[in-house]
């Protein structure tokens, strides 16, 4: 699988990754790949920017993991608000 560099990497978006060994640990098989988002909670400025870990509060820097893919970013409510249809109890009652 191909790895994204780091320059790649844009604040506030989320891409798979998976956490690199660290040198003292006795890693027998690779760590599984995760969702992370480059957070810019310490700074905007890129030289602040982290990897927060999902369902955590822990916070890397960007050499700890190597990034696969960006998570495609989901349709904002504005877009599909554009597909839904007002519908009325006052007209659901009537057609019952």
């Amino acid at each position: 699988m191909n790895t994204i560099g780091i320059e790649q990497l844009q604040p506030n978006h989320f891409y798979w990754a998976r956490l690199l060994p660290n040198e003292g640990s006795l890693a027998s098989e690779p760590n599984e790949i995760q969702v992370v988002q480059v957070s810019t909670v310490f700074g905007a400025a890129s030289e602040f920017w982290t990897v927060a870990v999902m369902g955590s509060d822990e916070h890397f820097d960007f050499a700890s993991f190597e990034f696969f893919h960006k998570v495609p970013t989901p349709p904002s409510s504005g877009e599909q608000r554009s597909n839904l249809k007002l519908v009325s109890s006052v007209s659901l009652a009537a057609n019952h």
